[in-house]
């Protein structure tokens, strides 16, 4: 109760002695003011309680306080009050509840005080009392929403840390000691960049000032990526968001921080398993591969042995000009660097490693893939459509594994055409907004089903397939930041990925 409210129904005290004179004093205020003789009878009732309670005074005279107008688990609480009234003098506050005649239930703050006869004998037990029942209510769903929020807090995977202007440490919950390994008792007063690893812990304070002064926000309301420091001493990687609100005298800050390093070791083994299978899969290209890299290799040393027998005929004849002779050996020269190109290619394409990213042109990949299955394309007699973009701008990707998937791809175009008439295959690039798109069409077969179900590991529609191609593939460009997808006609087959262009990366 406040002051004022104190004030209002205080002074009932030195005019007990006629509840009828108080009630009159008291008329319009919204007092209720009750009497109660020795046995707890109620004597007197003035307008406020009618009011209050839908009761008259003739329903209420004469009734004992505790019959009617009492919730039945208060009582036994009243009655002590009232005994504890009539055993001694004196004023006396309590809350409890009235039930109304149309059941609502009503809270009243209670000023009580007993008047006696000149014998000390108890005359009446008077309460003056104010309706609090909304204030009750907001009071009550106060308490409800903060022991709901403390139970979140509490119970939170995630840990909650709460600091003022100065980075000090006002509260943790339990996930936030076992996350740094602290007790609430030696976090608590202490500065927060003592969670901070070097060099942030010796940036917070500036961060903090240039916040404060300018507005500008890095962290809060944004949210990112860093790394914190545990009691023992050891850095993990933590994901970090900030909010902060403005109380009338000062401005806190709020952290929910989550270890994020059971994530960064599954990511970590993930893009350790798309290498293996990666690397698994181009031996297997290589080694479908073998027949025409034979064919390829020997070209240029068929050459260079032709152009060899020629070298050793010409010197057998002095009259020949020198510049014949040049000639041929610059032909050879050629070939052997042609050939060398060939097994370079095929090295880089077979060894194996992490993503190793750099700004590459995918027009030039599709060049490079196309090159490494010439063979096949002629031998199976596939007419080629490029429809490659100009001014293509560059992804960041690693560009043995972007290889791998457009290998993928159309080697499987290859084989779904090798039972029809029409053999035709395109391959487009193009620029989409923030997005570099490749497409391959082919004439062939087409898929049944959903297209999802083709990047399944493990499924396949080819009789000799390991059905792992496009499981990887799909990895690939996902590992990418891209996109690939599959639609199917009678006409054939679609396969098209999406990369995000550099300047969309950064």
């Amino acid at each position: 109760m406040t002051a004022g409210e104190r004030e209002r129904i205080a002074f009932i005290d030195p005019l007990a002695a006629e509840p009828e004179t108080a009630s009159s004093i008291l008329a319009g205020t919204g007092v209720l003011l009750v009497a109660l003789d020795a046995d707890g009878r109620i004597v007197h009732f003035n307008n406020a309680c009618e009011k209050a309670t839908g009761y008259s005074r003739a329903e209420i005279i004469g009734e004992p306080l505790w019959n009617r107008l009492l919730v039945p688990e208060q009582v036994d609480g009243v009655k002590r009050v009232f005994s504890d009234l009539v055993d001694a003098p004196g004023p006396k506050e309590h809350e409890n509840y009235w039930v109304a005649k149309n059941d609502r239930r009503i809270c009243i703050h209670w000023f009580n005080t007993s008047v006696r006869e000149a014998g000390g004998r108890v005359r009446w037990v008077i309460g003056a009392g104010l309706d609090i029942t909304e204030k009750k209510k907001a009071q009550l769903e106060l308490e409800e929403h903060a022991a709901r929020l403390r139970a979140i807090v509490e119970t939170a995977v995630e840990g909650i840390i709460t600091i003022d202007e100065d980075g000090t440490i006002e509260s943790v919950n339990p996930a936030a000691e076992r996350l740094f390994g602290y007790s609430a008792g030696s976090l608590l007063g202490q500065n927060i960049t003592m969670l901070m690893p070097p060099p942030h812990n010796e940036k917070h304070d500036r961060y903090m000032e240039r916040y404060m002064r300018t507005g500008e926000a890095r962290i809060i309301g944004i949210g990112r990526e860093v790394t914190g420091l545990r009691k023992d001493g050891t850095v993990f990687p933590m994901e970090l968001a900030i909010s902060d609100v403005v109380l009338p005298d000062r401005r806190l800050f709020t952290g929910i921080v989550r270890d994020i390093s059971e994530r960064r070791t599954a990511e970590k083994r993930e893009r350790q398993r798309l290498a293996e299978h990666a690397h698994a899969a181009r031996l297997a290209a290589l080694g479908e591969m073998a027949s025409g890299i034979a064919h390829e290799l020997n070209q240029p040393l068929t050459a260079i042995v032709s152009f060899a027998d020629a070298c050793r005929n010409l010197l057998e004849k002095p009259d020949v000009p020198k510049r014949v002779t040049l000639d041929a050996l610059n032909q050879i020269s050629e070939q052997g660097v042609r050939a060398g190109n060939i097994i370079r290619r095929l090295r880089n394409f077979v060894k194996t490693g992490s993503l190793d990213r750099e700004i590459i042109n995918l027009n030039a990949v599709i060049s490079d893939v196309m090159a490494m299955v010439s063979h096949e394309i002629h031998m199976n007699e596939v007419d080629i459509e490029l429809k490659l973009g100009d001014y293509l701008p560059g992804v960041w990707a690693d560009k043995l594994q972007i290889e791998q998937v457009v290998l993928n791809i159309v080697r499987n175009a290859i084989e779904a055409m090798e039972t029809s008439s029409v053999r035709r295959l395109v391959l487009k690039t193009s620029k989409r907004d923030d997005q570099v798109l490749v497409y391959v069409s082919d004439s062939g077969c087409g898929f049944s089903g959903e297209s999802d179900q083709l990047f399944q590991a493990f499924y396949t529609t080819k009789e000799k397939g390991t059905g792992l191609g496009l499981s990887i593939s799909h990895t690939i460009i996902e590992a990418h930041g891209g996109e690939l997808t599959a639609t199917a006609d009678d006409s054939g087959a679609t396969f098209s990925f999406s990369l995000p262009i550099v300047e969309a990366f950064y």
